[in-house]
């Protein structure tokens, strides 16, 4: 039986990995929560790992805001071997969501080659799209990652 460390997280598929794939065959899921002045921060969405499309739901004060294909582009960096997980999705210009990982929180076990991996880390938003732009920029959300062939 396998213990969920954050009871609070909801599910969340967030990945666009590169090489050949099988449509539905990669996806991984972050499951990220938080709290900001009091009030619940969560980031949801889903990004097939085999497709550059990205459909995610940042959520927060009873207000939610989507970042979906082809208005929002995506791009990511992953590599939690060396401490490294960076997600951008933007709008237009400086209306973006960046999310960072703290490097020294990162904890995995596994890997994509293997096809599956399993991580957990903190997290920062560097920034937020608007309406929520100066509200939640630097609010820290606790995230756990699932990959799977």
């Amino acid at each position: 039986m396998r213990k969920n460390i954050f009871p609070l997280c909801i599910p969340v598929l967030l990945f666009a990995l590169s090489g050949p794939a099988i449509a539905g065959a990669n996806t991984a899921q972050l499951n990220c929560t938080g709290s900001h002045a009091g009030q619940t921060l969560t980031l949801v969405g889903d990004i097939p790992a085999s497709i550059v499309e990205v459909d995610l739901k940042l959520s927060y004060r009873g207000q939610t805001i989507g970042l979906v294909s082809p208005q929002a582009e995506t791009s990511e960096s992953t590599d939690f071997r060396h401490g490294i997980f960076k997600l951008e999705a933007a709008l237009s210009g400086s209306n973006k969501l960046q999310l960072q990982a703290k490097p020294k929180s990162i904890k995995y076990k596994g890997s994509m080659g293997s096809g599956r991996l399993k991580a957990s880390f903190g997290a920062v938003l560097k920034s937020a799209p608007e309406p929520f732009k100066s509200a939640l920029k630097g609010a820290e959300l606790s995230c756990v990652y699932a990959y799977e062939v």
